[in-house]
């Protein structure tokens, strides 16, 4: 029995009488695999390939992965689709849910139950849980972290990295230089406004989700309406176009700086808000660069730390002609055992509860341990027309052409359209 077949069988049975004994018995008499499952996603193929080849006996059973950019992944499966050329499964980006779920294959609760699914995987996660079954099986989660340079805060007599949000009021002054007709030349924070801020839509995001509001509501029905006039947003866009505002000492940020990520590498931003997949990258970007990561943070009221998670879940898609087994190719891959091989190839904390209570030693891996489990999706309608939505939102409050309720009420209105 191979390592797929232990696994699958060590969790559930209902997929061995839908496809399992089909893929393990049943071969041509070529000797070529019986069943060949085709996998899309964007996450990279020295991550994806490796696990494959572990856990998928090519003589039983065939995986093969297709690497798409994440900003063409969307396009490419709508075009494959549309075409009769999609693959089986893909590896499908939360923020694509909901203009995917009529096209996935449903895991139901009379198979996974709810109970189950949320014993196994974070509160995050959950996203994947509809009225009518699991959508996805969770892969993966790259949550949002604060990281920041040491040598411009110790400089600076800041003797610890800003936990809440209402301390970046204070270290603007220390942190910014400005010139005497308002250059700036150094930032503390890169907030305020969007263009030129990476991860800004993301940053947003969570800011919105720690004030209890989720910017896209999705019931378990599958309906999905904007929530973004509700609790919350007033304040904090308030307190985030604040940096961008010439009159307020908090001024550290406007549309001439360069990107917030060049900004951090060249040391002229002494905060980068970015995703924990980009910590290697960042230190081969600028190997001198003294920085280390925190959380990102929080209120200073809030009752629950939040932070924002970009998650993957696997889906089987209704076009397959091979669900049980890609159900099941699922399953495994969303184990434990997988997981943690794919936490070793990727670098990515799990999104499984049982891997999670194994916390790392080191800084890093400690913190990034703990944003997988205060990490939260975003149900996007749009995840490339939401970026203009986002846009407009901040720029018409900077440029002076809308008030903070106004830019909120026309960004709801533009949600909406997207979800229609």
């Amino acid at each position: 029995m191979n390592s797929f077949q232990t696994v699958v069988l060590g969790i559930f049975g209902f997929f061995i009488i839908a496809g399992l004994i089909v893929i393990a018995t049943v071969k041509t008499t070529g000797g070529t695999p019986a069943v060949q499952i085709s996998m899309w996603g964007s996450a990279p193929s020295t991550d994806i390939q490796p696990l494959l080849e572990q856990y998928f006996d090519s003589e039983t059973l065939k995986v093969s992965y297709t690497e798409f950019a994440p900003e063409s992944l969307d396009n490419s499966l709508v075009e494959a689709l549309a075409s009769g050329t999609g693959p089986d499964m893909v590896i499908l980006p939360a923020e694509l849910l909901v203009r995917y779920r009529d096209k996935i294959v449903f895991v139901p609760y009379t198979n996974y139950s709810d109970a189950q699914f949320r014993e196994s995987f974070t509160q995050g996660a959950e996203l994947f849980l509809e009225a009518n079954g699991i959508s996805a099986l969770p892969f993966s989660v790259d949550p949002l972290l604060m990281y920041y340079n040491r040598d411009m805060l110790e400089g600076a007599g800041i003797v610890s990295a800003p936990k809440y949000w209402d301390e970046f009021l204070s270290i603007g002054n220390k942190l910014t230089k400005r010139d005497g007709i308002g250059n700036i030349s150094r930032s503390a924070v890169a907030l305020g406004e969007y263009r030129n801020i990476d991860n800004a839509k993301e940053i947003l995001t969570g800011m919105f989700q720690q004030s209890g509001n989720a910017v896209v509501a999705h019931e378990a029905t599958g309906r999905s309406y904007s929530v973004l006039e509700q609790t919350g947003a007033v304040s904090v866009l308030d307190f985030y176009t604040e940096f961008a505002n010439p009159l307020k000492p908090s001024y550290s940020w406007n549309r001439a700086q360069v990107g917030s990520r060049s900004a951090f590498l060249s040391s002229r931003l002494a905060v980068y808000f970015g995703f924990g997949s980009e910590y290697n990258d960042l230190r081969k970007s600028n190997p001198n660069l003294n920085f280390t990561v925190a959380h990102f943070p929080n209120p200073r009221t809030a009752s629950v730390s939040l932070t924002y998670g970009k998650f993957s879940g696997l889906a089987v898609l209704k076009s397959s002609r091979q669900q049980s087994a890609g159900l099941a190719v699922a399953l495994t891959l969303s184990s434990a055992s997988a997981q943690a091989t794919f936490g070793r190839l990727s670098g990515l904390p799990p999104v499984r509860r049982d891997l999670l209570a194994s916390r790392p030693t080191d800084t890093f891996g400690g913190i990034l341990y703990d944003a997988s489990i205060r990490a939260r999706g975003f149900f996007d309608p749009n995840p490339t027309e939401s970026v203009q939505v986002f846009q407009d939102m901040v720029e018409s409050i900077t440029s002076g052409k809308s008030g903070t309720g106004n830019a909120i009420s026309q960004a709801s209105s533009g949600f909406q359209r997207l979800i229609r």
